[in-house]
């Protein structure tokens, strides 16, 4: 095993320790991430298993299961009955980032804890792109009529897939993917954007959660991972 898979193991067999309980892991897709023994989670995924198929030809015969089609910031789940979640490489995806932090934080027991992976951009296919701003989150939280769908793909078309603006390629992509509802990164951060969008939630909401653990991307760790506990 090279040394950087090494260490992404030990992380997990670290990390698998603040998990316990019942809990959900929301878009595992095909990869789930490593439960103790004795914890019962339950998977969830926007799209049945056709239809992520469809969604992801690629992916075909590692497409996992899901227990239940929903959307992550929708969870039918009571209110405090979940000693965990996870959400890895999930965040980005959403169109209302903030709104799935309130949801996930309500659906927490007391002591659960919410895991999470996001992709720093300056490590990915997503390093030309800019990077979102806690203002504009916020106006799209708070004003979800003005979120622009076409905005964000054209963004997505230029600086990942490299097409010209203007040109039939790059309408023709960008109408494709509106069309097929393709779930792209809608946001992109830093570490540091990630940690003051959980200061705010702190500050500014008062929810009554705390980071245990915060580790910044790294030359193996492409993801800034954080472990959030309810009080």
């Amino acid at each position: 095993m090279e040394r950087a898979a090494l260490l992404r193991w030990l992380e997990s067999r670290f990390l698998r320790r603040h998990l316990h309980g019942r809990g959900v892991e929301i878009g595992a897709l095909w990869r789930r991430f490593p439960v103790p023994r004795g914890t019962e989670v339950w998977y969830a995924d926007r799209l049945s298993e056709a239809a992520l198929l469809e969604h992801y030809p690629e992916l075909k015969g590692r497409i996992l299961p899901s227990d239940l089609v929903a959307d992550a910031a929708q969870l039918p789940v009571a209110p405090a009955s979940l000693d965990f979640l996870i959400a890895s490489h999930l965040l980005e995806h959403l169109p209302f980032p903030l709104a799935a932090l309130r949801a996930w934080y309500e659906a927490l027991a007391p002591g659960g804890v919410l895991l999470l992976k996001i992709p720093d951009k300056r490590y990915t296919f997503d390093a030309p792109r800019h990077r979102t701003p806690l203002a504009h989150l916020l106006e799209e939280y708070e004003h979800p009529e003005r979120f622009d769908a076409r905005h964000h793909y054209e963004d997505w078309v230029e600086h990942v897939g490299g097409r010209i603006r203007g040109t039939p390629a790059f309408d023709q992509e960008v109408q494709d993917l509106i069309r097929r509802d393709y779930s792209i990164h809608f946001h992109v951060w830093t570490d540091n954007d990630i940690r003051d969008m959980i200061d705010f939630t702190r500050k500014e909401w008062n929810l009554s959660w705390s980071p245990v653990l915060f580790w910044p991307a790294h030359f193996y760790r492409k993801e800034t991972t954080v472990v959030l506990r309810r009080m």
